[in-house]
Parts: structure tokens; sequence; C-alpha cells
């Protein structure tokens, strides 16, 4: 069972991380963790040499970006729906072209402005976007006039930010899972071309309120290497993650890392369905071993940069 301890580096996001592996044998003591059929967390993968945990951008894209994109969506038809002529609208429209042909019939001038009615209506008499928009530019008074431009340009804007969103949705690549090899002690990853690994020995944690949060050495463009933080949601949900769930995924981990496959599933391999609805994959760097090796032979310096620095 877990227990509170003061050896829970529970520091927030923007506190300073420590070893991961200080943890080691506080959960030794305080926890047993038994062998799953399905270890029911966001491991995504165990098999004799690694253990995967899939990204949390997974989840997070659903819960974070699709809102937005469906309310810019939203604010955008619902803008086109009222720019549409109304059922009232129309109705009156036809009073009104009703009264211009009888007027017509008498021989009457009919006033330039009442022929807005007639042009609004259109040839079929139902009415369009395009009838109402014509009717406005060509008989509408000035304020109806500016109040269209208007409403155009918010369209307009409202359509921009609309489908820039959707781009970005869909742009946003399956991040790679985060590797713990068994085998060779080491975790690594990559994201947008660049490799992150570590040794066991040397990776950073810090826990806050959204998971777990794991320092790894990474290529960097101007400084050559430097910590960087790949967060772990434990449960694979975005939000409530307990410090009961972290205990169980780091007690997982530990288990595979010490005593292999054995120790977390029940079965020979475990892997989970990768998530869908992708256009494309964050691919695996070119030369991805000889960078990872290069990476190992410098990352005695992650520990002092993360337990120094804000990451």
């Amino acid at each position: 069972m877990t227990e509170k301890s003061s050896k829970r580096n529970k520091s927030g996001i923007y506190g300073k991380a420590i070893k991961f592996i200080e943890l080691r044998e506080w959960l030794n003591k305080t926890f047993i963790m038994e062998a799953y059929d399905d270890p029911k967390s966001s491991i995504s993968l165990v098999d004799d040499k690694t253990l995967a945990i899939s990204s949390p951008m997974h989840i997070a894209r659903f819960v974070y970006i699709a809102p937005f994109v469906l309310a810019f969506w939203c604010v955008f038809f619902s803008i086109g729906s009222s720019m549409w002529p109304s059922e009232g609208h129309i109705e009156f429209a036809h009073d009104m072209a009703r009264i211009n042909q009888e007027s017509r019939e008498r021989g009457e001038l009919v006033e330039e402005h009442f022929l807005y009615f007639d042009a609004m209506l259109g040839e079929d008499g139902k009415s369009s976007l395009l009838d109402y928009t014509n009717a406005i530019i060509n008989y509408g008074s000035e304020s109806m006039k500016e109040g269209l431009y208007k409403d155009f340009i918010i369209l307009i804007v409202t359509f921009i930010i609309s489908l820039a969103a959707t781009i970005l949705f869909l742009r946003i690549p399956r991040m790679a899972d985060l590797y713990f090899d068994r085998q060779r002690q080491i975790v690594y990853t990559w994201r947008n071309g660049k490799v992150a690994a570590c040794h066991f020995d040397n990776l950073g944690y810090r826990e806050t309120v959204y998971g777990l949060d794991l320092f790894l050495y990474r290529e960097h463009k101007k400084k050559q290497y430097w910590p960087t933080r790949v967060t772990v949601q434990p449960t694979g949900r975005v939000h409530f993650n307990t410090e009961d769930d972290s205990t169980v995924f780091m007690a997982q981990v530990f288990n595979f890392m010490d005593k292999g496959k054995s120790a977390v599933i029940t079965g020979d391999r475990f892997e989970r369905k990768p998530a869908r609805f992708y256009l494309r994959v964050d691919k695996k760097p070119e030369n991805f071993e000889q960078r990872v090796a290069e990476i190992l032979k410098r990352d005695h310096e992650l520990p002092e940069l993360y337990t120094k620095h804000l990451i």
C-alpha cells in the first residue's frame, strides 16, 4: 500500500527536479505492485526489452485543442446563419412585393428603396444569401450596407481562424512514446527530429498536479545538449491524476527495470493500440542509435542541470 512520505518530490510545476532513482528504496518499502494482464495506465508496450509510455498529447489535443476548433466553427456558422434572411423577413418581403406589384398595376411609380424587397426575394421568390446581399448593396440603406460589410469582415476573420485551428489540429503528429530499455538501462524518446535520452540512473523527476515530469538530456540547437521535460500522465487522463496513480505508475517502472516484464504483466507481451485520427507520425530521426550513444556519453551532466535549474 502507498503511504505519505516527505521523499515525494511534489514541488509543483516550477519546482526543481530530483533523481528518479531516489524513489526506488521508498517504493520498495511502502508499495507492493502486482502484475496485470493490462497495466491500465499510460503504458503502451511491455516486452522482454522495453516498456513504453504513450504521450499525453494524444488525449490533450482532444481536451484542449478540439473544443476551441469546434467553438470557432460554431461561431462561424452562427454568424453565417444570422446573415441569412429570417422567415419573418422573407414573409414581410412577400407582402411588400405584392404591394409594389399592385402599385405598378395601377400605374404608380414604385420608390427605389421599395425595390429592395423585390431584389431580396430573387427570381424564384424564395430568397438566398446572394439575393439578400445584392438587395442590400443595390437598394439598402447606408446603415444596412455598413452592417453587411462588418458581418462579412467578422465572418471572413472567423473562417480564417477556424481553418487555421483545424489545420493546426490535423498537423499535430502522433508523438513518439517514451521508452524504458531494461537491457541497456536507458530511457529515450524523440520530438520533431531531436533525440532525447539518458541512463535510467540519471533520469530526473518532478511530481505536479498534472502528473509526472521526467527529465532527459536532449539535443539542443544552441547549447548542443540541454535537459528536456517529458510529461507523463499515469492514468492516461489529462486531469485527476492522483498521488496514488503516480505511485502505481512509478512502481511499475521500477518493477520493470529491476525485475523484468513478469513484474508488470502476466502475459508474454502487452501492446496497446496506438492513438488514431492522425495524418502523420513523428518519425524516428535518422542515425538514431548513434545520436543516443552521443547523448549517453554526456548525460552524467544531466542531474546537476535539472537539480539547479528550473526547467
